[in-house]
């Protein structure tokens, strides 16, 4: 007795971590490319909108730009469905709207933005806790709510859920819905209800319109329910493709959107095709994301070692579950790890590509993961006929596991930088320069929008810039006139690309010298600058005058 009470005193400490760390240092961490690009649609605009407004004036300011991060009332919610429409198709507009509607009531500000994922996230408990209800105790698996509290646990303190809890993405959104489908398919098929079937129908549709690859959550959704069903309970089975016949029919609209604005779509997500990693890169990778569910310092050698120790553990806890548990429990978890994964993971084994390195992409295997680790945990530790030292042997990895998350976290809420945002690492490196300098001007010529709204976040309200794209062929880089620049302390050039035929036209402007002073964050790049100083060659310039 006095051990359970310990254990449920241990778990309700982890849970209350888990919610502190969702709500800590919101505002610090790097607002990336993609959260940009988040607060651009959610606004209403387009990346069009946005570089047609710096083609017409010469100068703007960083204030001047970021009304395209805040919604204003002069874009709808039907501006942000057409913005995804034209330039981001491949993604549902549920959360986008839900985003639009939050940034106009309640603010704008980067902690703001960032605080509707985090409320979302903690839905994740409940919907944890009825996947769980549903799957080990109305089973009969379990007699007591051990395993569900262990799921609620190791979702509180992941290192991964909470990088993703704390992005102004749908990703927080889509473990909550993925959750929510799954246990309202086993409460239909248990209660086999009308009502029960029309809320499965309806998490259904919540689920497709938050994010693309639910359609393979559904797919194992129908893989479980033929397998188990298929041959014994037509009326189960009847029922649930009536109810996905329904939840697809409801999602049409936005599957033609896609299907008449593919060649977008396929332009968004070109990165995953045009580059090729080796397969044991791969395979590496494939391991790092695993460990990273319970353990993320984001530096080597620690995670190199603790993933691989991890895979093992979680090897052995699909087996103890596919040998101890009946084929309704533990097909589900497999279906859901795998058919989540499989498709992204094998064309790149084939094909080649990099559709499996995105591990936001895999959450629901993730979750399917948790389940196995918490299905053997809870096993062992309410198994009253081990051994004195087994039983020790599983309380101290219950520790053991849950300590290394809480201390992954606990750096990770911490750093303002972190793997996911690789991309506009250097963000707070490159604003620090520019933000001591008393009138900057920062040209951009050769970079995305996207870029240039996520750096925007860290400069200083007097940072004037000047967006003008490089010529495709020739790659000259626009420079204000002797004149235009007299009125500015500090000129600096950011982003611009770094290919070598670039660098060398680079250098052959006339009248400039251009020092590299900041370097990109990426592992793989850190020799590629991305800003430079602009430094006019004095002596030129005299002789012209």
């Amino acid at each position: 007795m006095k051990y359970k009470l310990l254990l449920r005193f241990f778990l309700a400490i982890v849970l209350v971590l888990g919610i502190f760390f969702r709500f800590t240092h919101l505002e610090d961490k790097v607002y990336w490319y993609d959260e940009a690009i988040t607060s651009l649609r959610a606004s209403g605009y387009t990346q069009e909108d946005v570089v047609q407004h710096f083609s017409e004036k010469s100068v703007v300011s960083v204030t001047e730009l970021q009304r395209y991060q805040h919604p204003d009332g002069t874009r709808s919610v039907i501006d942000v469905a057409k913005s995804l429409a034209k330039e981001d198709p491949q993604h549902p507009p549920l959360y986008y709207g839900l985003l639009h509607f939050w940034l106009h009531s309640i603010g704008s500000s980067v902690a703001l933005a960032r605080l509707l994922p985090a409320l979302l996230s903690l839905l994740a408990f409940p919907c944890a806790y009825w996947l769980c209800q549903e799957l080990f105790v109305e089973t009969g698996i379990f007699a007591d709510k051990l395993p569900t509290w262990l799921t609620i646990g190791l979702i509180a303190v992941s290192p991964f859920h909470l990088l993703y809890s704390q992005e102004s993405r749908q990703y927080s959104l889509w473990t909550v819905t993925t959750l929510l489908s799954t246990a309202a398919l086993l409460r239909a098929i248990r209660l086999k209800t009308r009502i029960s079937w029309v809320i499965y129908t309806l998490t259904l549709i919540i689920n497709l319109y938050t994010f693309l690859l639910a359609g393979l959550v559904a797919i194992a959704h129908g893989l479980y329910v033929i397998l188990i069903y298929g041959f014994r309970h037509r009326r189960i089975v009847k029922s649930y493709l009536v109810a996905s016949l329904l939840g697809f029919i409801v999602f049409l609209p936005s599957a033609w959107i896609l299907i008449i604005n593919q060649s977008q779509a396929k332009k968004d997500l070109d990165w995953t095709f045009i580059f090729h990693l080796k397969n044991s890169e791969l395979k590496d990778i494939w391991i790092q994301h695993l460990g990273r569910i319970f353990f993320d310092l984001n530096q080597e050698p620690w995670d190199f070692y603790v993933h691989r120790v991890l895979l093992v553990l979680i090897v052995y806890a699909f087996y103890c579950l596919c040998r101890q548990t009946p084929i309704s429990v533990w097909l589900l978890i497999i279906l859901l790890t795998c058919v989540s994964t499989l498709p992204l993971m094998v064309p790149d084994l084939i094909f080649g590509g990099m559709r499996s390195i995105a591990s936001r992409y895999m959450i629901p295997s993730f979750l399917g993961v948790q389940l196995a680790i918490a299905y053997l945990l809870g096993r062992n530790l309410a198994n009253p006929s081990l051994k004195f030292w087994h039983q020790k042997f599983w309380q101290l990895l219950l520790v053991i596991l849950f300590s290394g998350s809480i201390l992954s976290c606990a750096i990770n809420a911490q750093a303002t930088v972190w793997y996911n945002k690789g991309r506009n690492g250097e963000n707070i490196a490159v604003a620090k320069i520019i933000n001591q300098t008393t009138h900057p001007l920062l040209i951009i010529s050769d970079t995305s929008v996207g870029d240039i709204l996520s750096l925007s976040h860290s400069l200083n309200p007097n940072v004037q810039i000047i967006f003008k794209p490089s010529q495709t062929e020739t790659f000259k880089v626009y420079l204000p006139t002797v004149g235009e620049l007299k009125p500015f302390s500090d000129v600096f050039l950011y982003r611009y690309q770094t290919r070598k035929v670039r660098f060398k036209e680079l250098a052959k402007q006339q009248n400039y010298k251009f020092e590299p002073i900041v370097f990109r964050f990426a592992k793989f790049s850190t020799d590629q600058p991305v800003l430079w100083r602009v430094i006019p060659i004095l002596k030129k310039l005299e002789r012209q005058t």
